[in-house]
């Protein structure tokens, strides 16, 4: 069953800085925020997934484009930073309740992304956001995206990297309670916020595979010192390990692909 919403635009609570806020943070993101921030400016070539993600999206995708957020949550710092240049955003998730504190889509339609509820050729590109990682069938959902983007179209994502050591430990621990609480402890995120993963398309060499039917842009690894930085002494650490192991340290994938 297909569910529509329409949005009205609303006033957003912006923090402006190198990755500008447009939500609430707890402390434990906030932690999160302040280091991602302080590695930028000991590193400047080098940016935050989405921060980098968005500068694409602002270099790549041209004024007035037609913009899917696949699996949209409750949130897309893309669209937020990219929204005047954006003619018409939509959302899909499976679930419009995991959706109500997204206010920056013009419309939402709860189905599944192995099923898109659109003509053939309809966006000029498509967003999806630490989405993959949960995917049952992700040949499917990047066929179906394939089939709803425009010829040349992009599809921009990120998702997490399977080979990431705190991944690996996860999987080893394998007691939903016990990593729920964890997240919870460390980053602030509710068990009702952590959804069902299973990591088939999630590794650099998987996806290649998997995205047969685009041109590579660009795919890759990405590093994020926040997620295991909790002070200072362990942040030093965390970016030394990063130079030493960087399969292991780099938490996130990157994709930028275009329809052939």
């Amino acid at each position: 069953m297909e569910s529509s919403l329409q949005f009205n635009p609303k006033s957003k609570i912006v923090e402006h800085g190198y990755i500008n806020v447009y939500s609430i943070l707890n402390p434990k993101e906030r932690r999160q925020l302040e280091y991602k921030r302080q590695y930028k400016k000991a590193n400047q070539q080098w940016d935050e997934t989405q921060e980098y993600l968005s500068k694409q999206f602002d270099k790549l995708c041209h004024i007035n484009c037609i913009v899917l957020d696949a699996g949209c949550g409750n949130g897309n710092y893309i669209i937020d930073e990219n929204r005047n240049n954006i003619k018409w955003a939509v959302g899909v998730d499976v679930s419009i309740s995991a959706t109500g504190k997204n206010i920056c889509l013009d419309e939402i339609i709860e189905t599944s992304l192995e099923n898109l509820p659109f003509p053939d050729n309809t966006f000029d590109c498509v967003l999806s956001l630490w989405v993959f990682e949960h995917l049952e069938n992700p040949q499917k959902v990047l066929d179906e995206i394939h089939r709803v983007l425009k010829p040349g179209g992009l599809l921009m994502f990120a998702t997490p990297n399977k080979d990431y050591f705190l991944l690996k430990i996860s999987s080893l621990i394998n007691n939903s309670k016990i990593i729920n609480n964890i997240v919870d402890s460390f980053y602030g995120r509710k068990p009702e916020d952590v959804f069902p993963t299973f990591y088939r398309a999630n590794r650099l060499d998987d996806l290649k595979l998997l995205a047969k039917n685009y041109d590579n842009v660009e795919l890759r690894l990405n590093f994020d010192p926040s997620y295991t930085s909790f002070n200072e002494w362990i942040y030093k650490l965390t970016c030394l390990s990063a130079k030493i192991l960087p399969k292991l340290t780099h938490s996130h994938i990157i994709g930028l692909l275009r329809k052939k």
